[in-house]
């Protein structure tokens, strides 16, 4: 992988002794992400990609599988079962636009781990990475109605803007 920063591998517990880690996004993780958009109820499709979607689409999965590592991450939430195989139970990316010192964050965590802290931990350690990326902002944008996705960002510290065009979304920004 070539990543301009090194990024270490960290290993969280759950609640039910079971422990994920969070790696970054490998080539070969395709089929593990259709897997984590399929076991989203519609709900928590809707409120990541603000709108009803049933499959994702291949320039999405294209584009978060080929990563500019100085300019994008892509960080996952990973349980290994003890036949060895691979469970995806979360991702956060960021991307930043061109000429520009702040990303955009966007985060998932399957229906089933969404109350143990996976994307508490994915966002930490997407903000690190961004830092040590030498981002200056971390920005989102977040439905009205995501009340755990705008309670998680506030006690990460981002702050919370409405906009006056869109009253369906706030945006949500972290200083570096």
């Amino acid at each position: 992988m070539n990543m301009s920063i090194p990024f270490t591998n960290t290993s969280y517990k759950l609640g039910d002794r079971s422990y994920y880690q969070i790696r970054p996004i490998q080539a070969n993780d395709r089929g593990r992400i259709i897997e984590l958009f399929n076991h989203l109820s519609p709900e928590s499709r809707y409120l990541r990609f603000a709108h009803a979607i049933s499959k994702l689409p291949d320039d999405f999965l294209d584009d978060i599988l080929h990563l500019d590592y100085k300019k994008e991450m892509a960080l996952l939430a990973v349980m290994t079962s003890h036949a060895g195989t691979e469970e995806i139970i979360g991702i956060a990316r960021y991307v930043t636009p061109p000429n520009q010192n702040a990303c955009e964050f966007s985060l998932s965590v399957s229906d089933s781990h969404t109350t143990q802290g996976v994307g508490t931990h994915l966002m930490l350690d997407l903000i690190e990475y961004a830092k040590k990326n030498g981002l200056q902002e971390m920005i989102g944008y977040v439905l009205s109605k995501n009340s755990r996705m705008l309670h998680l960002v506030s006690d990460l510290g981002f702050e919370t803007h409405s906009q006056d065009d869109d009253p369906d979304f706030k945006t949500v920004s972290l200083l570096l």
